[in-house]
Order: C-alpha cells, then sequence, then structure tokens
C-alpha cells in the first residue's frame, strides 16, 4: 500500500497460530488504516522477504515449534529493526519480563485492550515512545 506521499506504507505482520485471531487482528488492523499479513507460524514469517525499514511485528508467545519469544530472539540476534509486540493467553511474568528483556516495545495478556493495542502498533510503526 503508499500513502500519499507515494511512499510504500509500513506493514503489520502478525503471527499467531490461531486463524481465528489473525483474522480477527487483520480486520482490526486494517479498519485502523495499516496494511496487515498474516503467518500461522514463527518459521513461515522468516521465510518471507522483510523489509528491513518499518512494519512491526505482532507475534503470539505459543506458535508451536518456535515461540513468539525464539522469533523475537530470532530477529535480534539478525540486528532487523522490528520492533515487536508480543501476545499471550496466559499469565506469565517471567514470559513477560523475557520479552522485554529481548526488546519488545509492549506485551499484551489475551483478552487485550484494542486501544492499547493500537497505540503499540502506532508507536513500533512511528518509532515514537508512548507517555505514561
Amino acid at each position: 500500500m503508499t500513502d500519499r506521499s507515494g511512499t510504500t506504507a509500513p506493514t503489520v505482520f502478525v503471527v499467531d497460530d490461531d486463524s481465528s485471531i489473525r483474522t480477527a487482528l487483520s480486520r482490526l488492523l486494517r479498519i485502523a488504516g495499516w496494511t496487515v499479513r498474516t503467518f500461522a507460524s514463527a518459521e513461515e514469517f522468516l521465510q518471507e522477504d522483510l523489509p528491513r525499514e518499518g512494519g512491526c511485528l505482532i507475534a503470539d508467545v505459543h506458535l508451536g515449534r518456535m515461540s513468539g519469544l525464539e522469533l523475537q530472539g530470532t530477529l535480534a540476534n539478525r540486528a532487523h529493526p522490528m520492533p515487536v509486540i508480543i501476545t499471550s493467553g496466559v499469565n506469565d511474568l517471567d514470559m513477560e519480563r523475557e520479552a522485554c528483556r529481548l526488546g519488545a516495545i509492549a506485551f499484551f495478556r489475551k483478552p487485550f485492550d484494542v486501544s492499547a493495542l493500537l497505540d503499540s502498533v502506532k508507536q513500533g510503526l512511528t518509532h515514537r515512545p508512548l507517555t505514561s
């Protein structure tokens, strides 16, 4: 998608093994005006030709063979600049701490506050810190 200035709009990537979550997030993010690409696994996502700039990743912790945290770590090890938002259906403080240690810009427990998620995506796409 191209914005009004003629540049390619950044993409929000959603990685979740639950198709209903992928569909719901895709619809929500598209309604908010973003380009969205969805993936059922971390491995599927990593096979894609990813942008070197722009974009934001929303990944669930529990994905199958490779977890969302492992995906986040893989991107960090590749020095990939994409901001990451982690989601989880489990209340696990250690997981949240690990996501933050790896550089996640946000961690959301399902069900999450839609407005807060959209604010975090906007932060990730504009690289501006959220104010408390």
